[in-house]
């Protein structure tokens, strides 16, 4: 069994005389100890199918289908029984630290609040705690950190800050919403390794959602690519970097700078994502894709199986030579 199983995930919000439906019918499942990467433009579905699992959707926000944590059935357990399972076995760290920390609450009181609450420990036992996950999230002099208050720290003590808290609990999942997003690329590559070591030192998974390429190849087992709501490719990261079997995916790989081959300009996936509420007929994708042909337009490719743990959402079966945009004209 899987530590997390997800079947037929939907995701809608409420609008005025209308829903709108942002992911549409999504499987997939996070092992024990795998870091999984959730990757698309904005707009794609990938935060708010995570906001769905641990019951942080807005107020208008709506889930069905079957989410399963460690056996536990998630969508529709009450709200006192859904802050356990978030406060000691699911953690999760926002893209922005700043927002995320209490600015009126020290470091270190704000940390041994969760150890209280949620740990029982008294006040001797979890500032010692605090002060040594501190220390465990490479924070130099930790206890001078713990007397401060956030704005007196940088952006990545901050997202260390942050770190340390969501693993007070020692929980079974982390999950990372673009962590590594406001940060300067030396902070960036720092708070990668640090993700590495710690998943490996807890042994807990890890979802992390981003946008950035770059990240996910130094950190993730697997990834899952989404447009429109939906997964149009899922398989190993060195499987979908080395062999990109969509055309999406090859897209956002050639859109990603490679310091290897030194290009005068960045290349592009033509157009803009949908909008939601009124995709076009068959692939959401044909818009924007170059190795579209008839059928893309009429009928709308499933998530297939591919080759072992692969899946892709496309129809065209030919080799995915060159640039989509280039492959249009």
């Amino acid at each position: 069994m899987s530590l997390l199983e997800v079947n037929g995930l939907t995701v809608g919000f409420r609008m005025p005389g209308r829903d709108v439906q942002v992911v549409d019918h999504i499987d997939f499942a996070v092992e024990n100890g795998e870091t999984l990467a959730i990757v698309g433009e904005s707009g794609s579905g990938k935060t708010q199918t995570v906001f769905a699992l641990i019951g942080l959707l807005a107020r208008n926000g709506f889930a069905s289908g079957s989410v399963k944590f460690d056996g536990q059935q998630l969508l529709g357990l009450r709200e006192h029984e859904l802050n356990r399972v978030r406060a000691e076995q699911i953690a999760i760290i926002f893209q922005d630290p700043m927002t995320s920390l209490n600015p009126y609450m020290r470091v270190g009181e704000q940390l041994v609040e969760v150890l209280a609450l949620h740990k029982g420990m008294n006040r001797s036992e979890s500032e010692a705690e605090a002060v040594r996950m501190l220390d465990a999230v490479k924070l130099a002099d930790a206890r001078n950190i713990f007397g401060r208050f956030p704005h007196e720290c940088s952006g990545g003590m901050r997202q260390r800050i942050m770190i340390a808290m969501a693993l007070l609990c020692r929980p079974k999942l982390l999950i990372a919403d673009e962590p590594t997003t406001a940060l300067d690329v030396t902070v960036q590559a720092q708070m990668l390794e640090l993700f590495k070591s710690l998943t490996a030192e807890f042994g807990t998974a890890l979802i992390m959602i981003t946008h950035d390429l770059g990240v996910v190849a130094g950190l993730a087992d697997r990834m899952l690519v989404m447009y429109a709501g939906r997964i149009v490719e899922a398989g190993s990261v060195d499987e979908l970097f080395y062999e990109p079997r969509h055309p999406y995916t090859l897209g956002l790989l050639n859109s990603t700078p490679n310091i290897a081959h030194r290009t005068r300009r960045l290349n592009s996936i033509t157009g803009s994502p949908p909008n939601l509420e009124h995709l076009p007929d068959g692939c959401a994708f044909n818009p924007r894709c170059g190795f579209r042909f008839d059928r893309c337009f009429a009928e709308r490719p499933a998530l297939t199986p591919i080759a072992g743990d692969r899946a892709k959402a496309c129809f065209y079966g030919g080799p995915l030579v060159g640039h989509a945009h280039e492959a249009a004209r």
